[in-house]
Parts: structure tokens; sequence; C-alpha cells
């Protein structure tokens, strides 16, 4: 239990000091716009609140190469952005919030780790059980009222099947970043 403590404790002071870094900036920067590209361009709309969406493929390099803070961030960021550039409806600080604690998830699994199949469907699983279904469908409901909690099972039922496929294209993305070649400090 302690190695598990130690290991969240040094992910999140490794991530904190690439803070710093004009290199993690700029390449962070990058993702977030690739990322606001598969916000805007990436999705199929089934409703206005039911999407499928390949914006979480730019968020997991930035988890992998700088950790659960700046994943975050940038989780935090799209949603903001996303809202600023396209907004589908009223802002809403809770969608920030998911978008944030998608990226801090994924920074949990990704970062200085090996990337196995098991921690991309146990991160994948964490964020469409928890964070989609769970937070989105309650935020949803504080939002519009609770004639929204008519679309969980739908919601549901959409993350579901979404998940394999999410789960072969982000552990394709994981090999790929891996393979990039990126210098020392960034990792």
């Amino acid at each position: 239990m302690h190695s598990v403590f130690s290991l969240i404790r040094s992910q999140y002071a490794g991530s904190a000091r690439s803070l710093g870094r004009t290199r993690t900036l700029t390449t962070a920067g990058i993702l977030l716009a690739i990322q606001m590209v598969l916000s805007s361009y990436g999705v199929i709309e089934v409703s206005d609140s039911l999407k499928i969406s390949l914006a979480h493929l730019a968020l997991a390099p930035t988890a992998m190469l700088f950790g659960p803070i700046v994943a975050g961030m940038q989780g935090a960021l799209s949603d903001i952005l996303g809202f600023i550039i396209k907004p589908t409806g009223p802002y809403f600080p809770g969608f920030t919030l998911s978008a944030m604690l998608g990226g801090i998830v994924y920074g949990m699994m990704f970062y200085k780790t090996e990337r196995r199949l098991w921690q991309v469907i146990a991160a994948r699983l964490i964020i469409v059980v928890f964070v989609n279904i769970g937070l989105n469908t309650a935020f949803l409901v504080m939002l519009y009222g609770p004639a929204k909690l008519a679309t969980l099972p739908l919601r549901a039922f959409k993350n579901i099947v979404q998940l394999p496929f999410d789960c072969v294209l982000l552990s394709a993305v994981c090999r790929l970043v891996r393979r990039v070649p990126v210098p020392a400090d960034i990792r």
C-alpha cells in the first residue's frame, strides 16, 4: 500500500515539475489544439446530450508524457475552449470537472508506467462508468431537470458499446506515442 502512495506522490510531483518547462507547455498546447479539432470534427451527435467523440485520443498522450496535473489542466481547458468556440448549451462547470477528471485518470494510469492493455481498459472503464455515465448524467439532471434521467439507459448503452472501440484506438495511440522519440527531460 505504501508503494502505491509513493507512486502517486511521484506522479503528481513529476507532473507539477513539468509545468515549468516550455517544452511541456508547447507540446501540451499542440495536443490541446488536436483535441479541440477532434472535439469539433471527430464527433457523431446522436442527440443533444448523446455524442460519440474521439477527443480523448489527444488527451492520453499528454497524460503519458506529462502526468495527471498537466492532463487534468488540458482536459479542463478543452472543455472551456470548446464551450467558447462551439457552445452547445449553457456553460456548466460540472462538465469542466468531468473533463479534468478524465485527464487525471489517464495521467494516473499512463504516466511513468508501462502502458499495458489492462491499464488502457481500466482507465477507459473508470472514465466511462464514473465520469461519463455517473457524473455527466448527474450534471445533466442538475442542468435540465429529472427528466434527463430517462436518458441514462441510452447513455449507458452507448458508452458500453463504444468501450471496446475506444480501448482499441487508445491502445494504438499509446503504442504510437511510445515509439515517438521524446527527449529524456519530458519522460
